[in-house]
């Protein structure tokens, strides 16, 4: 379902990341480390006006190999996703199923309620919230071992014109995504480096000067550890998340040229002198103030907070942690290590086990911490040697990557065989 339409652009790079409507990457730059891949994971609402049976991540500038994560089954109603790549980077479909006895889909986010609490994140799904199937949100997400040059995300309806088929509707959800960064220490006492994160606003549609401006409230925390994949995808007490945390209160955005708003909002912060992560939460909201009829600038009474009637519904939650290397440093090392697997099972076979031996390489490092995803699972930390037992019959998937000593992070190395009776 590529397009050529872009919603927003993103610089590359790899950092670990998450999101709620949660997505993150970081700008490249000679002092930004490409460290251990971004992990997007997110709630987003269904504020279209009618009932989806879908939802589109279009990832521009990676290959499906750099995936090495679905957020799907048992968790949504969607299940897994379907990886569709295209010349210039790979979509990630969710896609209900459809019956073609009855000629419906089988699955479908129903519309949001017309007052949408924020989630904190991490709610929109079977283990979220008891009300998920009625509360008109989803949770989706993605783990890469790059960033991606263009993100856009899209609803899907059914298409009126093929039965069974599925439509992007529309010009695509207007969330942003951060791009993160980090430069070096600058002088003083505190050797740690500067971590910000920009977020720009939704370009102007078609025949659009200035596009929709958006209310972006941001919440901050940092951490004496590295962020994992684990607490990305779960959230926890390291998830800013309460007032005292609190970076931005309000801040209103607007893309286009003649404005006269920021288009972009960049938080960016000295790490403390203990900290090796920090962890961003973006929430954003649309803008139900007045706008100039002609150009379309929104015309706020104050564009630090809105006033009454100025705060729309909110648009989805982004949630990105940025771990430095080791030590709270930003590396010199940017050479992504490279997995090499050495023994795996054959294609179609009838044992219930599986042995599978892997190993890195990299010119700069001789330490790797692998990670293993087993049918779509979260990835985890694991050897180099992996002994699967009691498997079912049908089709397996390990995705294996690995993360040197400065968490760079390899592209995933992607491992199929199928079991039969």
């Amino acid at each position: 379902m590529h397009r050529s339409a872009v919603t927003w652009k993103v610089a590359a790079s790899a950092v670990m990341v998450a999101s709620v409507v949660t997505f993150y990457s970081m700008r490249s730059s000679a002092a930004s480390p490409p460290q251990f891949g971004s992990l997007s994971n997110f709630d987003v609402f269904n504020d279209t006006g009618q009932p989806t049976h879908g939802f589109e991540i279009e990832l521009d500038g990676i290959t499906a190999s750099q995936i090495t994560y679905e957020f799907g089954a048992p968790y949504q109603r969607y299940g897994n996703p379907i990886l569709k790549s295209f010349s210039g980077g790979v979509d990630v479909l969710y896609e209900s199923p459809y019956d073609a006895a009855s000629k419906q889909f089988t699955a479908a986010t129903p519309l949001a309620p017309a007052v949408i609490t924020p989630t904190g994140g991490h709610v929109c799904w079977t283990g979220g919230s008891a009300n998920y199937p009625t509360a008109g949100c989803e949770h989706f997400g993605v783990g890469l071992s790059a960033t991606p040059t263009n993100v856009s995300y899209y609803w899907l309806v059914a298409d009126p014109k093929h039965a069974g088929s599925l439509v992007t509707l529309g010009g695509g959800v207007q969330l942003p995504a951060p791009s993160w960064s980090a430069t070096p220490a600058p002088p003083g006492p505190n050797s740690k480096p500067v971590v910000a994160a920009a977020i720009a606003a939704p370009q102007p549609e078609l025949g659009q000067q200035l596009g929709n401006a958006v209310w972006v409230k941001v919440f901050y925390i940092e951490s004496t550890s590295a962020a994992s994949l684990g607490h990305l995808v779960t959230g926890d007490k390291a998830v800013p998340n309460i007032p005292s945390q609190v970076e931005t209160e309000w801040s209103l955005i607007q893309a286009g040229a003649g404005g006269g708003l920021p288009q972009d909002l960049t938080e960016s912060l000295q790490m403390g002198s203990k900290s090796e992560s920090v962890t961003r939460r973006f929430e954003f909201y649309k803008y139900a103030g007045p706008y100039d009829p002609s150009s379309h600038e929104a015309t706020p009474v104050n564009d630090a907070a809105p006033s009454a009637g100025e705060l729309g519904r909110l648009i989805g939650t982004q949630m990105g942690a940025f771990n430095l290397a080791p030590g709270g440093k930003v590396p010199g090392d940017h050479t992504a290590p490279r997995v090499i697997v050495t023994s795996k099972p054959a294609a179609t076979t009838k044992l219930r086990t599986a042995r599978i031996l892997f190993h890195a390489t990299d010119p700069d490092s001789r330490v790797f911490t692998y990670f293993c995803s087993l049918d779509a699972k979260i990835p985890a930390t694991c050897k180099s040697t992996q002994s699967l037992s009691g498997l079912k019959l049908g089709r397996h998937t390990l995705k294996i990557y690995a993360a040197d000593a400065a968490r760079n992070a390899s592209a995933a190395v992607t491992v199929t065989w199928t079991i039969t009776k």
